[in-house]
């Protein structure tokens, strides 16, 4: 099976049609949430329809988690909720926060933001943070912004893959975690197409393109499966 791996849309509508009409092609659409922008001008209900009508409407298989972006303020309560929204979206291909599909051979668990479990018995989890002290989320500059609840889960279950996003320049986009291949494509938010990778589950070789302001300047970034932290080159793509 082959999965395209995507994060941190921040409600760019440009990198929702690239999604729909211009990316490679692919088995399985991964979403590792922030489909939401808490800073756009446009109000949060408004964002929550359009995401709505447009995930009701895609083609594809689709496996979409929660973000902080995604959660809902109660006023009543003073805090925020989890992005039960998704939950009411009726599309039959598409799996949220907290559900587990079989898929081509492979069981996929979905990790929400702000829902538990933050693990599960399946072969790749699809969460919005990696695990704590991980590369895939840890910033550049070193802040960690992995969420330690999925450590635990991490340790019990051994899943082959887990997807996340949630930082946007993480210090390396994938990384061995004992059996575990961790993966986060980034975010590069000013530019024409959204990062993604695109994984083979078979044998886990996977290749992530970097976006640019300009789409036929993209890097793509590939190496082996088999290390800690690859040794990465860049090359001109497209």
């Amino acid at each position: 099976m082959i999965i395209l791996h995507v994060t941190d849309f921040r409600f760019n509508k440009r990198w929702f049609d690239w999604l729909l009409h211009r990316a490679p092609e692919h088995d399985l659409t991964v979403l590792s949430g922030d489909l939401l922008d808490r800073a756009s001008e446009t109000p949060q209900r408004e964002q929550i329809a359009w995401v709505s009508a447009w995930l009701s409407e895609y083609p594809r298989p689709i496996c979409v988690v929660s973000g902080d972006h995604d959660l809902e303020w109660n006023d009543k309560l003073e805090r925020w909720l989890p992005a039960y929204w998704l939950r009411y979206i009726g599309n039959p291909h598409m799996w949220v926060d907290g559900q587990r599909v079989e898929l081509n051979g492979a069981s996929i668990f979905n990790i929400g933001r702000a829902v538990w479990p933050k693990g599960g018995d399946a072969d790749i989890w699809v969460a919005h943070a990696g695990p704590r002290q991980s590369f895939v989320a840890t910033h550049a500059n070193g802040d960690d912004e992995g969420d330690p609840d999925v450590n635990a889960f991490l340790a019990r279950h051994a899943p082959r893959l887990l997807l996340s996003g949630h930082v946007h320049d993480p210090l390396h986009w994938r990384q061995r975690h004992g059996a575990t291949l961790l993966l986060n494509p980034g975010c590069s938010p000013h530019a024409e197409i959204p990062n993604h990778i695109v994984v083979e589950t078979d044998d886990l070789t996977c290749r992530r393109y970097v976006g640019a302001p300009e789409a036929s300047h993209q890097a793509e970034i590939s190496g082996p499966a088999t290390h800690d932290t690859d040794g990465v080159t860049a090359t001109a793509v497209g």
